[in-house]
């Protein structure tokens, strides 16, 4: 199988913030919060292992605020956390609850060219812990972990290079994971039932 080796921002979209930190702290602060609204993506709804993204446990900021920030990740994006719990990736998949979220200040979104990758062949290759491993010796702050976007556009990925064979990858991938959730369910009711 042949591959290449290209970074991060070799795949993302060519157009301007296909790249983008999120929302300066005190834009996105709790004052801003509401019942309902854009939810807001924070590190809770990403993980460093099983599980692509957490659909739930959101704060919600209002359609006018989320048009200030320009901060929205949509389908397909991959999400990185940028401060504290960094190596925690996420990708938005298809039937989510909402069809935009806007990531936090701690928060990097990553909009993806799908004529170069396939979304979900970038995510796992992002999640797999041997990366999440790199990503976090790359920490760059002291007290507080800290990556930036220069270390996240400088990400390399190991391409096959006839697409299809990522969508293979990918497809195969996703079929295991939901194998695995399965198994997770069905062994929460059993232990319900047992407890």
């Amino acid at each position: 199988m042949m591959s290449q080796i290209v970074t991060l921002d070799d795949i993302a979209l060519k157009e301007k913030k296909s790249i983008i930190s999120g929302p300066f702290g005190s834009d996105i602060s709790s004052k801003f919060f509401q019942e309902s609204g854009v939810p807001v993506i924070r590190g809770n709804n990403l993980s460093n292992g099983f599980g692509k993204f957490k659909d739930s446990g959101f704060v919600f900021i209002s359609e006018e605020k989320a048009e200030e920030l320009n901060a929205y990740a949509i389908e397909d994006d991959l999400i990185f956390t940028a401060a504290g719990t960094i190596g925690q990736v996420g990708i938005i998949e298809k039937n989510l609850s909402y069809s935009k979220y806007v990531i936090s200040n701690k928060q990097i979104r990553v909009r993806l060219n799908p004529e170069k990758v396939n979304p979900m062949f970038a995510y796992y290759w992002f999640s797999s812990p041997w990366i999440v491993k790199d990503i976090i010796s790359k920490n760059t702050g002291s007290t507080v972990p800290l990556i930036n976007l220069s270390i996240i556009k400088s990400l390399e990925i190991r391409l096959p290079t006839k697409k299809l064979i990522q969508d293979k990858i990918a497809n195969v991938l996703s079929a295991l994971d939901g194998k695995i959730e399965l198994n997770n369910r069905i062994n929460a009711v059993l232990n319900r039932q047992l407890c």
